[in-house]
């Protein structure tokens, strides 16, 4: 009898102990442990147990889409400089899975963190531009073309002769993005002036999780081959804004994709509504709607400030055009003789920033792959503008319209697309 008695008090004890210890984090450690999944991956852990399981290095769940997030605590809201290390940083505290879209890639810091993410079981996908993969890759896309089970890699051309993927977009565990002008290349790290964004606040991670995926699924296998020439038009309008910042009695969309949601357009509106200021730098420039809407901010007695690259700006007519309407400009080029101004942002009133991808071009807009974020973050907005500010007081100003030298000799249909499609400077990176 006593030892029966024994029996089933062993079994109780052992039966509060298991409680405690599969409630513990001690249990979700051991579970999360490659041989634990190897070994016993084939048990059913009750659904409640199997929810707070984190993924290596993980903090925490998300619920709503019920995967594995790691810890990006340690991530900058925005930066102006180091922005491999940025993205880097993002990709090594992933847990889960990492989307990108990218538009150039000769470096190869981030490759070999994707590739090393992938290794640790994250899933990666890939987009790249059309035109970057075909007819020939840089090595470093070669290497994530080539990379294996765990990278899928697709290319995405935009519409006409010209559109391009212009995106500079990383997406982590669904949890935090990453967008802004820069590409992964030694002149955008060593030489170019260049900006990014990192998202956090659900609204955003949301709409560019749903971008991404409408891009993915237009997006071409690399056994597709290369894409052909498409309609303007081809591919629709992209996910939209639901969610805005109301502001001058306007509603700011919180991000605007193209192509097909009028961005141009939008943004032109958003610069009637400035009532103060309004700081713009980007790198090419063809928008009429854009050129317009500023000329009519600085008439109506709006403190205009307008920048742009140096040689972009010499072959721009709307640059030229706002040059001889007065308006506040100046020009500059990158941190050495062959890196750019490659920012592409605009502060209204000191209160909201605009900034992605977007060069203030038609071609931006109704062709290409790129992306507008809008905040009102008072940090990030007065980080910026202390950026520009700096960027403005380091130009120059054109003597007289002479200098816009290069307009004159650019066919009209270059000009409505500039920056896009021509090189004027083969040491500079185009877009």
């Amino acid at each position: 009898m006593n030892r029966i008695i024994k029996k089933v008090v062993s079994i109780l004890g052992s039966l509060v102990l298991s409680s405690v210890f599969l409630n513990s984090e001690d249990f979700y450690s051991f579970t999360n442990n490659n041989y634990f999944r190897y070994y016993f991956g084939s048990i059913n852990v009750s659904p409640d147990i199997k929810d707070k399981i984190p993924s290596v290095n993980a903090v925490k769940a998300d619920v709503r889409y019920s995967f594995a997030v790691g810890d990006f605590s340690k991530i900058k809201d925005y930066s102006f400089s180091y922005l491999n290390n940025l993205v880097v940083d993002a990709i090594n505290a992933s847990v889960s899975s990492i989307d990108c879209v990218i538009y150039s890639i000769n470096m190869k810091d981030i490759p070999d963190a994707l590739i090393a993410a992938r290794d640790r079981g994250v899933k990666i996908r890939v987009i790249i531009d059309n035109d970057h993969v075909y007819p020939k890759p840089d090595t470093q896309i070669k290497r994530l073309i080539n990379a294996g089970n765990g990278i899928e890699v697709r290319t995405l051309k935009g519409t006409r002769n010209y559109g391009v993927t212009h995106n500079k977009i990383t997406i982590h565990d669904k949890s935090i993005v990453t967008t802004g002008s820069y590409n992964w290349t030694f002149q955008a790290t060593f030489s170019n002036y260049e900006n990014m964004i990192v998202l956090k606040d659900r609204k955003y991670v949301d709409g560019y999780i749903k971008y991404f995926e409408w891009m993915w699924v237009k997006a071409r296998k690399i056994s597709d081959g290369p894409s052909p020439i498409l309609p303007e038009g081809y591919y629709g309008t992209p996910p939209q804004s639901t969610d805005y910042i109301y502001y001058n009695g306007y509603n700011f969309p919180l991000y605007l994709f193209s192509p097909g949601s009028q961005t141009e357009n939008k943004i032109a509106e958003m610069i009637d509504k400035a009532k103060t200021s309004v700081d713009a730098v980007t790198f090419t420039f063809s928008s009429k709607p854009i050129a317009d809407a500023i000329i009519r901010a600085y008439k109506r007695g709006v403190n205009v400030r307008f920048l742009e690259d140096i040689d972009m700006a010499k072959s721009s007519s709307m640059a030229k055009m706002l040059y001889e309407e007065g308006v506040p400009f100046k020009w500059m080029g990158g941190r050495d003789s062959k890196g750019a101004m490659h920012n592409k942002f605009i502060i209204i009133d000191s209160k909201i920033l605009a900034t992605g991808s977007f060069n203030f071009t038609t071609n931006a807009s109704v062709n290409s792959f790129e992306n507008v974020v809008l905040t009102d973050n008072s940090t990030v907005v007065n980080a910026y503008l202390t950026k520009f500010n700096w960027f403005y007081s380091q130009a120059t100003s054109p003597q007289s319209a002479n200098e816009f030298d290069g307009v004159s000799n650019l066919s009209s249909e270059t000009k409505d697309y500039l920056g896009d499609i021509s090189n004027f400077d083969s040491e500079k990176e185009i877009d």
